[in-house]
């Protein structure tokens, strides 16, 4: 019997090749919902000199789901663009790709813009800068926890991806608590004290803590903040000869030596390490910024291959992060059909053990385990 399913097997592998969602496309097209709303707080202008003179701006993002999906609680990953705090936005080509790569996998997308507000000759102007991003992204974070059912979301699962800018916002957020709030923060003079983290664009009562985080060139600005209680894995991709955000520490942006001195991917990978939090570093050896093929976003001859590995790093990284564990359901699609049958037989052939393939617990794979599972099937 085992011979015949196992000529099955490889016929049905031949004929119909498979995917699994989360990893790979298995959707092929992408609904689009534009500039939806998440939040609303103060807005510098585009030159400023003080910080009081502020006007209420609507957050928006936009809503990338894949056609036709009918899981009702899905994960989602949080986009955050590149800019220095000083320009940018979620229509550029490199988060609107990801976007919709992610969509394709089966995630919600939610491609958001945040506030800007940087006096790049001003250290205090700098880390208020990345504090009201951080206050954004956690509005993002709650806005999608309150309305998970109508958004189809599972709100234990919702990640940030940040590039550049992005992923000062995710790391920060990931990692910093109230009690760690740079005293430039708190406002002077005519300059309004910022509030806690969770306490602006919306007034809704859950965390703004992400899921998970994945960093492509961010820093953050005190590893110190960095402690065991903050238990976010990470993934971090960093080019060892980057200018703009250093891969140890330094001044960011353009080295700025008015900005404070941050710390970059590798640091932060050995402090994480250091606390026992999961995460991992992909080193760009001998690459710079944006080293996927953008400039500030925008493909600036890319994307290319590095761009290819980073989103095939990262989706891994994250797969393994959403804990998709139903007996049976091998391939992790939500779903046990003919497929897992096969991932459970080319299991037993390679002699390999999965503890999810496990149908009658016995800690062996066999063809009584294929019994079991067809059963299922069947039934």
């Amino acid at each position: 019997m085992l011979k015949r399913l196992i000529i099955l097997v490889f016929l049905y592998q031949f004929l119909f090749p498979q995917n699994i969602r989360y990893l790979d496309e298995v959707f092929d097209e992408v609904v689009k919902t534009e500039d939806v709303i998440y939040g609303n707080a103060p807005d510098l202008p585009f030159i400023f000199l003080f910080e009081w003179n502020t006007v209420d701006l609507d957050l928006d993002m936009d809503i990338y789901e894949p056609l036709g999906d009918t899981l009702v609680n899905r994960p989602a990953i949080i986009f955050m663009h590149a800019g220095a705090f000083f320009s940018g936005h979620n229509e550029v080509d490199d988060l609107v790709n990801l976007s919709i790569d992610s969509a394709k996998r089966g995630y919600v997308s939610f491609n958001i813009n945040y506030r800007l507000g940087l006096n790049i000759l001003s250290s205090y102007s700098g880390e208020r800068a990345v504090y009201r991003g951080m206050q954004d992204a956690s509005a993002a974070i709650r806005y999608i926890r309150e309305f998970h059912e109508e958004l189809r979301v599972d709100p234990d699962k919702i990640f940030v991806w940040g590039s550049s800018a992005g992923s000062f916002i995710g790391l920060h957020l990931a990692y910093s608590e109230d009690d760690d709030r740079p005293e430039s923060t708190y406002g002077g003079g005519n300059d309004p004290d910022l509030g806690c983290i969770d306490c602006e664009g919306n007034n809704f009562s859950h965390s703004g803590k992400p899921s998970g985080v994945v960093s492509c060139w961010g820093a953050i600005g005190d590893l110190g903040w960095i402690d065991s209680e903050d238990n976010i894995p990470s993934i971090m991709f960093h080019g060892n000869l980057d200018p703009i955000v250093p891969f140890n520490s330094g001044f960011p942006f353009t080295i700025d030596i008015a900005l404070p001195i941050v710390y970059g991917s590798n640091l932060i990978h050995d402090r994480l390490n250091e606390v026992g939090i999961q995460n991992e570093l992909y080193v760009g050896d001998g690459e710079l910024h944006e080293y996927w093929g953008s400039l500030n976003g925008n493909w600036f001859g890319g994307p290319n291959d590095n761009y290819l590995q980073i989103k095939n790093e990262a989706y891994d990284f994250l797969y393994n992060q959403l804990n998709l564990y139903q007996n049976g359901d091998i391939n992790y699609d939500n779903s046990i059909n003919v497929l897992d049958v096969i991932l459970l037989v080319n299991l037993i052939i390679s002699n390999q053990f999965d503890i999810i393939a496990d149908m009658n617990f016995d800690n062996i794979l066999n063809i009584l385990d294929v019994v079991v599972i067809i059963s299922l099937i069947v039934d």
